[in-house]
């Protein structure tokens, strides 16, 4: 693993003398002269009426040619991440006492899972070369490493990084051919034909249909509730993506722009069965608010409910627990990792060894993600795109990496298609693969 000396002392720095374990969006209109009726003076034909167009059929996918792929004796990994280096220490001392700031802690536990990967890699006989770019340092900034063609001798781009530098590195993958696997956000940044991209946490639109498709195959008989709310464009689109396609049958409506009240939940739920609710909100602070109200003014009523992937904090702390057997809770996630397997307790006794602690699901994800795609790459070379069913390596996690095309079968990029459903109720937790 090759870091700059920069990253080497101060990541180094961070694990002896912290000592911590770290938590984790014109048309115009011509006006139409109107032809004059008859008896204004003028001779009136009335205009043949247009001929129906026939419903043009969606082009045919096309097949994605990539170039040969070139193996090679070594590999170049380059890694971007948020570190927030330069704030962390000065002057060769580190300058935080105690906790970790929250926004450092999601990017070093992915460093420190992909830490984990390279020495075991290296223990393999794997010839790679990792570079880890901090991206929250001065001159390291993803804009600037393109602007520079800092990345200009790698094999694959993979970004630990926010939505607004996801369309410029892909591009830039794209110009170089290789491929660009957008690790975190689940922003798909508007790109279009562009099959060196590679995105791993799905869409909320992946999600949402995920949602239909659960809901379709076990509650098809059943009412269901869904909240609408377009006060949000997130909140707005995630509706839209579950209820556009209508397959969801027996579906009734509440306004959910604001919190609804006692009354309004009333009409619309049954004491005798369990309500099938669907809240296609973001927000957990929301969401929690409003499971709340259903627990505290609905004791007796079950709910099965199904929210979005941003609760994940809410559903795995003590709410559930509070809100009892009365009240489940579903949500789609990318990933799953099973502690207990034998690759989960060595994972976990060589970070305690290391850093000290247990080891976060970002830890696992830097893992999981580094370990697969230092394989594929020594197997099949930079363009592995049509190889990625080759996921031995891929230790924990299951991945679809499948095209993503519109109705029109217009391309768009790759993404990962597989989503689990997590079923909470009570402090327990159930996955459905």
């Amino acid at each position: 693993m090759l870091l700059n000396k920069r990253i080497h002392i101060h990541c180094l720095l961070l694990i002896l003398c912290l000592g911590l374990s770290y938590q984790a969006g014109a048309q115009f209109w011509k006006k139409e002269k109107k032809n004059k009726k008859p008896g204004s003076g003028t001779h009136y034909t009335p205009k043949p009426k247009p001929e129906a167009k026939k419903a043009e059929k969606p082009r045919r996918k096309r097949e994605l040619n990539y170039p040969n792929s070139i193996k090679r004796d070594r590999y170049q990994i380059d890694i971007l991440i948020p570190l927030y280096l330069d704030e962390l220490v000065k002057d060769n001392k580190v300058t935080v006492k105690g906790k970790l700031p929250e926004k450092v802690q999601g990017g070093l536990n992915f460093y420190e899972g992909i830490k984990l990967a390279v020495d075991t890699l290296a223990t393999m006989g794997y010839k790679t070369d990792i570079f880890i770019h901090d991206i929250s340092s001065a001159g390291s900034k993803a804009e600037q490493l393109i602007e520079k063609d800092s990345l200009k001798h790698t094999d694959l781009i993979i970004g630990f990084v926010p939505a607004q530098n996801v369309a410029a590195l892909a591009k830039y993958a794209q110009s170089k051919k290789v491929n660009f696997i957008s690790a975190f956000s689940p922003s798909d940044a508007g790109i279009r034909e562009n099959p060196y991209f590679i995105l791993m946490n799905p869409t909320l639109q992946n999600n949402c249909e995920a949602i239909v498709k659960s809901v379709v195959k076990k509650r098809s008989r059943e009412s269901i509730l869904i909240c609408k709310k377009t006060n949000s464009t997130n909140d707005s689109a995630a509706y839209t993506y579950i209820t556009d396609g209508r397959e969801i049958k027996n579906l009734t409506e509440i306004d959910c722009n604001k919190l609804p009240d006692s009354a309004q939940l009333a009409a619309a739920l049954e004491s005798n069965t369990t309500n099938i609710v669907i809240v296609p909100v973001l927000d957990p602070v929301y969401a929690e608010k409003f499971v709340n109200q259903l627990h505290s003014w609905f004791p007796e009523y079950r709910f099965d409910i199904y929210g979005m992937p941003t609760w994940k904090n809410l559903v795995s702390n003590k709410k559930m627990i509070e809100w009892g057997e009365h009240i489940s809770i579903n949500i789609t996630q990318p990933y799953y990792f099973d502690p207990t397997v034998s690759s989960g307790v060595a994972i976990a006794n060589k970070y305690k060894s290391v850093f000290g602690g247990k080891p976060t699901e970002l830890s696992y994800r830097g893992f999981e993600l580094v370990y697969w795609m230092t394989d594929l790459l020594n197997k099949y070379g930079a363009i592995f795109n049509e190889k990625t069913n080759d996921d031995g390596m891929a230790i924990f996690t299951k991945y679809e990496l499948k095209p993503r095309w519109d109705n029109d079968n217009n391309f768009y990029y790759i993404e990962n298609k597989h989503l689990y459903l997590y079923h909470y109720q009570a402090g327990t937790v159930l996955v459905e693969q």
